[in-house]
């Protein structure tokens, strides 16, 4: 017997023990034994749940060897005498560990797994933070906390995300799952799948990540768990409390129900500053050196010999912060995570389930801006300007700019559910599963937003430091006199009303709708011997849709105009704000920002203003008085497929060789409605009916027929992908060493952004004027015409075990895309509706030819062999190398190749932990390389993520002889913000999410 620690007891057969365990041993127990048995699962509806570990790799090697192993039942009740098994006792890191590794060896194809040690004891607060920890994964995060994340460098948008085999919905209309929807305590295991095998479902490009929850078939006995939380932000200055109760009752041992509840208060807040994009206006410095190249006028070496040519003459111009601004923007939200089951097994050999997850998220966002509207040269003293060597302004003073003082509030819910239900059936050699599920997500945002502004400022200076990161005094702001550009005697106060001239109020509420309906049945037929294991093939249908509406509607005053046959004066104007404010809190409070900052201002108080403004115009225009705008779009997507797997297992030079091929074939209706927007350029004639022209040009006048045509377009596609997939394991030493290659091909369908048939189309009907200046009839929107993502992949890895607590791992992946979706391009003579009439379309295109490559390695261990207290250490460690060829993304402004969006070149984890004597503590870190976050901003500038790291740590201790446990964790020590950058030393925007600390306690019984 191996003790380690005497409080969790598990056994490494499917016998009873020989005393009683108490529930959460037998819930430990059940754990581990469905980590090496055929599922994952203590009762057979595993398979129809999706998991990926299905088999135990010891199965095949066994067969392989010609061993007459037993077949794996789905049934613990077998008896095997006490003397027969060996009792092993772990628990905590050390239990997570073994069974992710037990995972990695048991899977199918290419994969990577983490395991939660116990109920609610996930190390990470949400899904994305502990996915954030695998090897080629990589995290973006919102607010500080980890929200989406991308496979190996393949956008999130292109990844699947899968609760139990069903697929999880995302907002918007986009497939990208944030991961804050779902609370950790649901989690029993995740599973990263980086390669590929027939039978799981496609429209994973990067890989699918299955979240698998626990079922109450695992537990022997009634369970019941309840733990509590006080989290706080040391920005937002919140304390939030967190309860998580997980409860499971056993009808008998065939049937029993689960639920599990995590319920919390979140408030959520960054601290920004920005200068929102760069841009390049004038040539400040007059330098002879050009700021960037175009090769249109690469022989021009001089701005003389331009000829006044614009186009040539930016090659000289300097780049300058667009709109400087500070931000104050934060979420008050209510959280409620929910997953119940019920779970029946009719006899030995079929079973059934029903279950029911649902996340919700209703929260109350409120965003502060204050900028400086410096957007033109009009609005910059020319003469003020300071330029560096790189041709980045460092300093500047206004001349006619803008002053914004702008909030946002606005009510946003967020819900997503699943519905499933499936069976297993098993008779002799054959296995039938089946699975029926409902998912869906739906977001509703209520956005107000209320902006006040100022124009004619001059006088403000602003710094920019060796980052570009801006500062600047509102204190030295006045209004311009253009009767006399040297009186400054008109002071300007940020905080004062009667500053302001300007008023708006945007009413622009949006709802989107996400939903999948699927079935798929599979059937298994388990070969007695003989190199072919078993054989595998399965039917599936899904039909998804999404469906996104937007409206808009505002309301303006500004002093100077005419509202209801009356002028707006100053006095209105100042009525109007009066008393309709409220001060931000302290910007940057208790973080080093490395320049100086306004403080605290005057923000104005949304309610209250909107309230004037509705009783000012008269106008209670409501949501329900609305009318949907242009550019929304229905899509539907219907799929049907069918695949072909065969497992297989035998020796090669003594060594056991097992693995799987098979082949997937997958048929694609796409059906996809927007607006289309048809205008008719034409001849102006004069009463003769003869073709007026400009005088001076001798250019034909143009007239346009707005709205020739303005309705609903639907447009319809087929397609169809044959996907096969091969994954092959040598064992090269006993237990130890495993060889492992697999190849694949797959695939993602394109965008809903992208599919959306909404277009503009602009005919030029014949007229002398498009003749005359050689324009076509042209359009602009989406392709419905899209071929989806499609590529071929590879995998190599060398993994090495030297016990059953550790593995050293390297691999090597390869993915070649086929069929790359890239920006909007311009193609000529396009059927653009499917209606014979050809146009010249920019849109969305597919490009080919991209190449990503990439190493994975990892490594992690328990260092039991030490004398105490050293053997409660161990520690994993893995690092990701990966680079992208030919992608298709150019930089507008210099005509450079860009990365691939969403790619890091580099990433790694460092994870130490120790425990013992009812005591653990982690720490963990996270570091990834800088990615390319928008090929272009509005200006043309690639906007890149800076590289980042975040140190995270947790301690609890448990009572001697106690379920009672208390612990400590806290999140972002090292105060990492996030940095986005268009070139180097212009930043764009620096973001200070705070840290986050949590105080908690649990209990089971």
């Amino acid at each position: 017997m191996t003790i380690i620690n005497q409080s969790d007891v598990l056994e490494t057969s499917t016998a009873k023990l020989p005393f009683t365990a108490t529930p959460l041993s037998k819930r430990i127990r059940a754990l581990v034994l469905t980590g090496i048995s055929l599922s994952f699962l203590v009762g057979p509806v595993a398979f129809a749940q999706g998991d990926s570990q299905e088999e135990p790799k010891e199965e095949l090697k066994k067969e392989a060897k010609g061993a007459s192993a037993e077949k794996v039942v789905s049934t613990s009740k077998k008896e095997v005498p006490p003397e027969s098994m060996e009792e092993v006792v772990v628990s905590g890191h050390r239990f997570s560990q073994r069974s992710a590794i037990d995972r990695k060896k048991n899977a199918g194809t290419m994969s990577d797994s983490l395991v939660a040690e116990d109920i609610g004891e996930f190390p990470d607060k949400n899904v994305a933070e502990a996915l954030q920890r695998i090897a080629g994964i990589q995290l973006a995060r919102d607010f500080g906390e980890g929200a989406q994340v991308s496979i190996r460098g393949v956008d999130p948008d292109l990844s699947r995300v899968e609760v139990n085999g069903v697929s999880q919905m995302g907002m918007g209309g986009s497939r990208a799952v944030d991961f804050r929807d779902m609370a950790s305590e649901l989690v029993k295991s995740l599973d990263v799948i980086k390669g590929s095998e027939a039978r799981f479902t496609e429209g994973g490009l990067g890989g699918i990540v299955k979240i698998n929850t626990r079922k109450p078939n695992e537990f022997d006995s009634n369970f019941l768990s309840v733990s509590g939380e006080q989290q706080y932000n040391d920005l937002s200055d919140a304390s939030d409390p967190r309860i998580n109760v997980t409860g499971v009752w056993k009808f008998n041992e065939d049937f029993g129900a689960l639920m599990n509840v995590t319920a919390s208060e979140t408030t959520a807040m960054i601290h920004a500053l920005r200068n929102t994009e760069w841009h390049r206006i004038a040539d400040y410095d007059n330098s002879p050196e050009k700021t960037v190249l175009n090769e249109d006028y690469a022989s021009i070496d001089n701005v003389a010999g331009c000829n006044g040519e614009a186009d040539c003459e930016e090659q000289w111009w300097d780049y300058a912060p667009r709109l400087p601004r500070v931000g104050v923007w934060w979420r008050e939200e209510e959280r409620l995570s929910a997953n119940t089951i019920f779970q029946y097994n009719f006899s030995d050999n079929f079973s059934a389930y029903a279950g029911f997850t649902y996340n919700e998220r209703d929260k109350e966002a409120t965003d502060l801006n204050l900028d400086v509207g410096i957007h033109s040269a009009a609005r910059i003293d020319a003469n003020s300007v300071q330029v560096d060597e790189n041709h980045n302004v460092t300093y500047l003073e206004s001349s006619q700019a803008s002053v914004g003082n702008r909030t946002l509030n606005f009510a946003w819910y967020q819900e997503t559910s699943i519905v499933d239900t499936g069976f297993e059936f098993s008779s002799g050699p054959w296995e039938i599963t089946g699975l029926a599920a409902y998912s869906a997500s739906e977001q509703d945002i209520d956005s107000r937003d209320t902006s006040i502004s100022a124009n004619g400022i001059a006088g403000i200076q602003v710094a920019l430091d060796h980052r570009g990161a801006p500062s600047w005094d509102y204190s030295t702001g006045y209004f311009y006199n253009a009767a006399d550009p040297t009186d400054t005697s008109q002071a300007f106060d940020v905080n004062s009303p009667a500053s302001y001239s300007t008023a708006r109020f945007k009413y622009a509420p949006s709802a989107d709708e996400t939903s999948e309906a699927n079935v798929k049945l599979d059937v298994v037929y388990n070969f007695e011997d003989g190199f072919i294991q078993r054989l595998r093939t399965g039917i599936q249908a899904t039909s998804n849709s999404a469906e996104t509406e937007g409206y808009n509607y505002n309301i303006f005053r500004n002093v100077g105009e005419e509202y209801n046959g009356q002028m707006w004066t100053r006095e209105d104007h100042l009525a109007l704000l009066s008393g309709n404010f409220f001060e931000s809190p302290e910007l940057f409070e208790g973080y080093d920002l490395g320049v100086s900052t306004i403080g605290s201002y005057q923000a104005v108080d949304t309610n209250g203003l909107i309230a004037a403004m509705r009783q000012a115009s008269n106008d209670n225009t409501t949501r329900e008085d609305l009318e949907i705008q242009s550019g929304n779009y229905d899509i539907t997507v219907e799929t049907e497929a069918l695949y072909l797997q065969t497992d297989f297992a035998t020796e090669v030079g003594g060594m056991p060789f097992w693995g799987n091929f098979g082949v997937r074939y997958i048929v694609t209706n796409t059906e996809t409605n927007g607006d289309y927007v048809e205008h008719e350029y034409r001849n102006v004639l004069d009463e003769d009916g003869d073709i007026l022209v400009n005088p001076e040009t001798g250019i034909a006048l143009l007239e346009i027929a707005w709205d020739v045509y303005n309705d609903r377009k639907t447009v319809s596609r087929e397609y169809s992908d044959t996907l096969p997939s091969i994954n092959m394991n040598l064992e090269l030493i006993p237990e130890k060493l495993v060889l492992y290659m697999g190849a694949a091909k797959v695939m993602s369908r394109p965008r809903n952004r992208d599919l959306n048939v909404n277009g503009v189309c602009y005919q030029m009907d014949d007229s002398l004027w498009a003749e005359q200046v050689g324009w076509e009839s042209f359009c602009k929107g989406g392709n419905p015409a899209l071929n989806p993502y499609r590529a071929n992949q590879g995998d190599i890895a060398l993994s090495w075990y030297p016990n059953e607590d550790s593995i050293v791992s390297a691999a090597y992946f390869a993915k070649n895309m086929e069929s790359w979706i890239l920006g909007r391009d311009e193609r000529l003579d396009v059927d653009f509706l499917g209606d014979g009439r050809v146009w010249d379309v920019t849109q969305p295109v597919n490009g080919e030819g991209v190449k990503t490559r990439g190493v994975e390695l990892q490594a992690s261990t328990f260092f039991t062999m030490l004398p105490y207290p050293f053997n409660g250490l161990g520690g994993s460690v893995n690092y990701t190398h990966m680079t992208a060829d030919n992608v298709g993304l150019l930089n507008e402004l210099t005509g450079e190749e860009l990365p691939m969006p969403s790619q890091s070149e580099n990433s790694y984890n460092v994870t130490a932990f120790w425990e013992g004597n009812g005591f653990s503590a982690r720490l963990a870190y996270n570091y990834r390389d800088e990615y390319l976050a928008n090929p272009a901003d509005r200006s043309g500038n690639p906007v890149f993520v800076e590289d980042a790291g975040y140190l995270d740590a947790k301690m609890s201790y448990t009572l001697p002889n106690s379920n009672l446990r208390f612990f400590l964790d806290a999140r972002n020590l090292l105060e990492q913000a996030k940095v986005a950058t268009a070139g180097e030393h212009r930043l764009s925007d620096l973001s200070y999410s705070g840290r986050q600390f949590a105080l908690g306690v649990s209990y089971k019984m």
